[in-house]
Protein backbone atom coordinates (compact mmCIF):
# COMPACT_ATOMS: atom_id res chain seq x y z
CA UNK A 1 0.00 0.00 0.00
CA UNK A 2 1.31 3.33 -0.99
CA UNK A 3 0.99 6.01 1.70
CA UNK A 4 -0.40 9.29 0.42
CA UNK A 5 1.26 12.75 1.48
CA UNK A 6 0.58 16.15 1.32
CA UNK A 7 2.45 18.89 0.59
CA UNK A 8 1.04 21.98 2.48
CA UNK A 9 2.76 25.47 2.51
CA UNK A 10 3.72 26.78 6.16
CA UNK A 11 4.71 29.39 8.36
CA UNK A 12 6.22 29.97 11.22
CA UNK A 13 5.23 32.54 13.74
CA UNK A 14 6.39 34.12 16.73
CA UNK A 15 3.60 35.40 19.66
CA UNK A 16 5.26 38.31 20.46
CA UNK A 17 2.99 38.87 23.58
CA UNK A 18 4.02 35.47 25.08
CA UNK A 19 6.93 34.81 23.52
CA UNK A 20 6.35 30.97 21.77
CA UNK A 21 6.96 29.92 18.17
CA UNK A 22 4.55 27.93 16.50
CA UNK A 23 3.74 26.57 12.86
CA UNK A 24 0.89 27.29 11.08
CA UNK A 25 -0.94 27.16 7.45
CA UNK A 26 -1.89 30.27 7.48
CA UNK A 27 0.22 33.25 7.92
CA UNK A 28 -1.89 35.12 11.08
CA UNK A 29 1.01 37.66 11.58
CA UNK A 30 -1.38 39.53 8.98
CA UNK A 31 -4.46 39.41 10.62
CA UNK A 32 -3.32 38.85 14.42
CA UNK A 33 -0.98 41.26 16.41
CA UNK A 34 0.25 39.31 18.67
CA UNK A 35 1.62 37.64 15.93
CA UNK A 36 5.38 38.13 13.46
CA UNK A 37 6.07 36.46 10.47
CA UNK A 38 9.62 34.19 10.81
CA UNK A 39 9.81 32.23 7.76
CA UNK A 40 8.03 29.88 5.45
CA UNK A 41 8.28 27.13 3.49
CA UNK A 42 6.84 23.92 2.32
CA UNK A 43 6.16 20.48 4.16
CA UNK A 44 5.29 16.86 3.15
CA UNK A 45 2.84 15.61 4.84
CA UNK A 46 2.35 11.37 5.38
CA UNK A 47 -0.89 11.36 5.96
CA UNK A 48 -2.92 8.54 7.69
CA UNK A 49 -5.16 5.74 5.89
CA UNK A 50 -8.84 6.69 6.09
CA UNK A 51 -8.99 3.97 8.92
CA UNK A 52 -6.11 5.34 10.91
CA UNK A 53 -7.38 8.97 10.79
CA UNK A 54 -11.23 7.48 11.49
CA UNK A 55 -10.56 5.66 14.51
CA UNK A 56 -8.69 8.49 15.89
CA UNK A 57 -11.65 10.99 15.33
CA UNK A 58 -13.98 7.76 16.87
CA UNK A 59 -11.46 8.47 19.86
CA UNK A 60 -11.59 11.68 20.27
CA UNK A 61 -15.10 12.22 19.98
CA UNK A 62 -15.91 9.31 22.61
CA UNK A 63 -13.66 11.31 24.81
CA UNK A 64 -15.29 14.32 24.46
CA UNK A 65 -18.64 12.70 24.97
CA UNK A 66 -17.42 11.43 28.06
CA UNK A 67 -16.11 14.77 29.88
CA UNK A 68 -19.27 16.19 28.50
CA UNK A 69 -21.35 13.89 30.51
CA UNK A 70 -19.25 13.92 33.31
CA UNK A 71 -19.84 17.91 33.57
CA UNK A 72 -23.94 17.28 32.39
CA UNK A 73 -23.59 14.43 36.09
CA UNK A 74 -21.76 16.86 38.45
CA UNK A 75 -24.62 19.76 37.41
CA UNK A 76 -27.23 17.50 37.69
CA UNK A 77 -25.56 16.29 41.27
CA UNK A 78 -26.31 20.15 42.21
CA UNK A 79 -29.12 20.90 41.36
CA UNK A 80 -30.39 17.46 43.08
CA UNK A 81 -28.66 18.95 45.78
CA UNK A 82 -30.51 22.04 46.00
CA UNK A 83 -33.41 20.74 45.18
CA UNK A 84 -32.76 18.44 48.52
CA UNK A 85 -32.08 21.62 50.36
CA UNK A 86 -35.02 23.63 49.67
CA UNK A 87 -37.09 20.86 50.40
CA UNK A 88 -35.66 20.26 53.68
CA UNK A 89 -36.40 24.11 54.16
CA UNK A 90 -40.12 23.68 53.52
CA UNK A 91 -40.30 20.79 56.35
CA UNK A 92 -38.31 22.67 59.21
CA UNK A 93 -40.43 24.12 61.84
CA UNK A 94 -43.86 22.39 60.24
CA UNK A 95 -45.61 20.57 63.26
CA UNK A 96 -46.69 17.38 62.89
Amino acid sequence: MTMKTNRVEVFLLKNVKHGFETVHISDMSIDFKDYVLLGKGITTLHLLSHAEANRAEIKALKNSRQEIQAKCQLEIESIDGRIQSLLAIGHEGVEV
